[in-house]
């Protein structure tokens, strides 16, 4: 081999990982991208069809409080889903299940953002559960996540 038949070669081998970073860096954008979409959504939603609080949780500011927070914490919950999959994404990712995470995430998003509303809490956290599992269902089928480990 000559240094004129290898240069080449490394050249398409560094275009080629390049252009696996720039699919890892989209893939990362598709995701994140439909998280805030769901979140404008959410927002959407809560504004357009939820109306006021029930009578409760309007006389109960504590108990708005302690349902806010709970609402919070489904954040948190989201926001390990979303370093889960972007963690994911560090590696290559075919179309069907990157199509798969953002749509789950999504909605996982967008009813979190409904769920603020304080208004049909427990059709907003089904949605949200729903979305978590369809997530679930999805890194099932991923192939390219690394097998479990037997155990010993």
């Amino acid at each position: 081999m000559t240094l004129g038949t290898t240069l080449p070669a490394q050249l398409k081998s560094a275009q080629h990982i390049q252009a696996a970073q720039m699919d890892q860096v989209a893939a990362r954008a598709v995701v994140i991208l439909s998280v805030f979409g769901g979140l404008g959504i959410g927002t959407l939603l809560m504004l357009a069809l939820a109306g006021p609080a029930p009578e409760r949780l309007q006389q109960d500011t504590e108990l708005a409080g302690l349902v806010r927070s709970m609402v919070l914490v489904k954040g948190i919950i989201m926001l390990a889903a979303l370093s889960l999959v972007t963690w994911r994404l560090g590696r290559p990712v075919a179309r069907l299940p990157l199509l798969g995470y953002a749509v789950s995430l999504g909605v996982s998003a967008a009813a979190l953002a409904w769920m603020w509303s304080l208004n049909a809490i427990p059709i907003a956290a089904l949605v949200f559960y729903s979305g978590l599992i369809s997530g679930l269902f999805t890194a099932s089928r991923d192939h390219f996540l690394p097998p479990n480990r037997p155990s010993a």
